[in-house]
């Protein structure tokens, strides 16, 4: 019996030598596909934990949150007319004897959706009953009240320009509506702001600094908001030597007016695109990595960013290490290391920025810690491009790098798409 034991013991262990032998040739076979002479070894990696970047990009819903446009966006003119209402020293007599005709034309920009400015030019005359006889009077009839008391009635001449800051109520309160919307054809815009009133046709002219306050109702009737009716109700306030009597603290000028606004393209702005960025943990046991020779690694190559950052994570640093020993095992050869930005992402400026400081920081790396020579790189930017892979934006926050022809001085990029990028 135990004989029979000791051989049983005996076929088992053969059995198992002979699968495991099995085992290591299937192996062998899987990693033979290249051949062995082509091969490098990774060193062996054991409980490694590398970092994933994960990017999610979608618009966002806050209706208050928008990409701010170029300074040659959303511009418009306006002009209305209207009647003006004088209120001055020794002011007497019904209102409607008071009336004057004032128009108004401005040029101002929205630079987000609920806060913009306007230069405007007013004018043009004012009327007041008074009660005392002035040199602005200048011996105009005498008028009687119906107790028989005298009065004088005075008209000045004037025009004025202002600056205002404008403050779109609807907007700030209830949000942006977005391009091409329904929403929002009923606005109300508040604006406040200074000006200079210079006063003519009277003895003495006078030049007086003058504030302003107005109130607006907009009504868009079609979605585009190209176009909107407008009525005002405007007061210009002023020192009180206006009509030059020195009895009230200001005087003032209180129209209401009716007109339009027109918005030029470009019109509107883009909602925010919110990246959601995180890291995610992968933990991973290798035991051996094979790798191609460098001559099996084929260019370009792309180093990708998160939005409006420069920094490279740890996914491409290890990648990056194996573009590093390809370049140092081919040390005649140059490569190009391109930086570049979105351009419907962030200012002009700020994109030139981006990419080249993104360019700069896979440079460093590429030869402070991986010990490429300065000698075979060539580094360069371009800006904010236009989408260059697959209509995406992301990929275009990126650094490419490819085979640099030192003849031509030109790279190697012809696995790169037809709409090649370019500066803006």
């Amino acid at each position: 019996m135990k004989n029979c034991v000791k051989i049983s013991n005996a076929i088992i262990k053969k059995m198992m030598i002979s699968i495991l032998f099995v085992v290591c040739g299937l192996t062998m076979s899987a990693q033979t596909t290249i051949p062995l002479e082509k091969m490098n070894v990774i060193d062996t990696i054991q409980n490694s934990v590398v970092d994933t970047l994960v990017e999610v990009e979608r618009i966002a819903d806050n209706d208050h949150q928008v990409i701010t446009n170029l300074l040659r966006d959303n511009w418009f003119i306006l002009g209305d007319a209207g009647i003006n209402a004088f209120y001055g020293d020794y002011t007497f007599g019904n209102l409607s004897t008071r009336l004057t005709p004032q128009f108004n034309v401005g040029l101002g920009k929205w630079f987000v959706p609920g806060f913009g400015a306007k230069l405007q030019f007013t004018g043009f005359a004012s009327k007041e009953n008074k009660t005392v006889e002035t040199v602005n009077t200048r011996n105009s009839q005498t008028f009687y009240d119906e107790n028989g008391n005298p009065y004088w009635t005075e008209t000045i001449k004037w025009w004025g320009i202002n600056v205002d800051l404008m403050f779109n109520l609807s907007r700030m309160i209830f949000g942006y509506e977005g391009i091409g919307s329904s929403k929002r054809k009923n606005q109300f815009i508040a604006s406040i702001g200074l000006g200079a009133t210079h006063h003519y046709d009277i003895p003495l002219i006078s030049n007086v600094i003058s504030s302003h306050l107005e109130l607006q109702y907009s009504r868009f009737f079609f979605d585009k908001k190209a176009l909107s009716l407008d009525v005002r109700l405007r007061g210009i306030f002023y020192g009180t030597d206006f009509d030059r009597v020195n009895k009230t603290f200001v005087d003032q000028n209180i129209s209401l007016n009716i007109g339009l606004t027109y918005y030029f393209k470009k019109r509107g702005w883009e909602r925010t695109v919110s990246n959601i960025t995180y890291y995610q943990e992968d933990h991973l046991t290798i035991n051996q990595v094979m790798v191609g020779t460098p001559d099996l690694i084929t260019f370009p190559y792309l180093v990708n960013f998160v939005i409006d950052k420069v920094e490279v994570v740890n996914r491409e640093r290890v990648n990056l290490k194996v573009v590093a020993e390809m370049m140092n095992a081919t040390p005649d050869q140059k490569y190009l290391v391109c930086g570049y930005a979105d351009k419907y992402t962030g200012s002009v400026k700020r994109n030139i920025w981006l990419a080249e400081h993104r360019a700069k920081n896979v440079y460093r790396i590429l030869t402070e810690e991986f010990g490429v020579p300065t000698s075979q790189l060539i580094l360069d930017d371009k800006g904010g491009v236009d989408n260059m892979f697959y209509d995406d934006p992301q990929l275009s926050r990126s650094v490419i790098i490819t085979k640099y022809n030192e003849e031509d001085n030109t790279s190697e990029n012809t696995d790169t798409p037809e709409n090649t990028p370019s500066e803006k």
